[in-house]
């Protein structure tokens, strides 16, 4: 019996809510403190690579990451990366994608993947407003998800304990050994045309306004927009989603020209093939680390133009 691979779904009917969704299930309030303590002194003993990722903590590292900002803003310039589960499975880790970017001139710099299951434009906003007034390029992937998605049900945002600096956020759902066949993958690229892009055609106009809002609100805090597109496995694909794809990238170069940023596509020339992908969207191991040095250089070379390389100071303490 062939195994099934649950798939982060990117669909919904209403814009993203005003504050972060939390999980749906939560321990118990007395529970919590034991659990939160056990998680801690597992983080201090247990190799990142034991690390599991459960639903939720892609949220919660959202909250965790802009709370300790909050906190102490950095001197060194910050880099974000905005979108739903794909652009949450396309970095390696933190600390590797910092030192990557140094490693290729960048400085230091402060690199957040903030990407999180169903993450709509609308939730971006959430999360810029709330970021500190320091030196800061906001990455935001783009796919055809963004236009239907919406994010986990409203809850109030949940401050939960998270493990010392240092640690690593485990942010990978989907690992090696969990690729569906490419029969499969070709059964997801009829099913998303006949379920969701009827659902892209009804929410297009609204999520292409927020994004433009996204990037003026970018510009009006300082910072610097890029427009990014987000893994997809193009072999597969082919051409069945030309209308959505070509719906929404005119969108994205029309907004980058009339806001003069950066609308970057470089997905289908990093060498991705259909064994990089657990899914359409979802990268692997081996996608991760093609995406990711692309993704470094092309941070580097933004850094450079806006004055940004070179700038250190004391690092803040935040989660990894």
């Amino acid at each position: 019996m062939r195994r099934r691979v649950a798939v982060d779904a990117d669909a919904g009917s209403r814009p993203g809510p005003a504050r972060f969704p939390a999980p749906l299930a939560l321990p118990p309030l007395a529970a919590l403190g034991a659990i939160l303590l056990v998680a801690l002194v597992l983080a201090a003993t247990a190799p990142p690579a034991t690390a599991v990722y459960r639903s939720g903590d892609d949220w919660r590292h959202v909250e965790a990451v802009i709370a300790a900002l909050g906190k102490k803003p950095p001197t060194d310039p910050v880099v974000v990366l905005l979108g739903g589960s794909a652009a949450r499975e396309c970095v390696t880790t933190e600390p590797r994608w910092r030192s990557q970017i140094a490693a290729f001139g960048g400085g230091r710099v402060r690199a957040f993947n903030l990407g999180s299951s169903s993450q709509s434009f609308a939730n971006d906003l959430t999360i810029v407003r709330a970021l500190p007034g320091v030196s800061t390029v906001v990455l935001i992937g783009l796919n055809v998800g963004r236009y239907t998605s919406i994010p986990p049900k409203d809850a109030a945002a949940t401050r939960v304990a998270t493990s010392r600096t240092g640690s690593v956020y485990d942010s990978h759902r989907f690992h090696n050994g969990q690729r569906l066949s490419d029969g499969a993958k070709r059964a997801l690229v009829g099913q998303w045309m006949r379920v969701k892009y009827p659902r892209f055609k009804r929410r297009y106009a609204g999520n292409a306004a927020k994004l433009r809002e996204l990037i003026s609100v970018c510009q009006e805090k300082g910072y610097y927009p890029v427009l990014v597109e987000l893994p997809l496995d193009l072999r597969i694909v082919g051409g069945s989603w030309n209308r959505p794809r070509g719906t929404y990238r005119a969108g994205c170069r029309a907004a980058a020209a009339a806001y003069g940023i950066p609308y970057e596509d470089f997905v289908g020339r990093i060498g991705l093939r259909s064994h990089d992908f657990v899914d359409l969207s979802h990268l692997l191991e081996t996608g991760r680390d093609k995406y990711q040095r692309r993704l470094s250089r092309l941070v580097v070379t933004r850094l450079r133009q806006y004055g940004l390389t070179g700038r250190t100071g004391s690092q803040t303490t935040v989660i990894d």
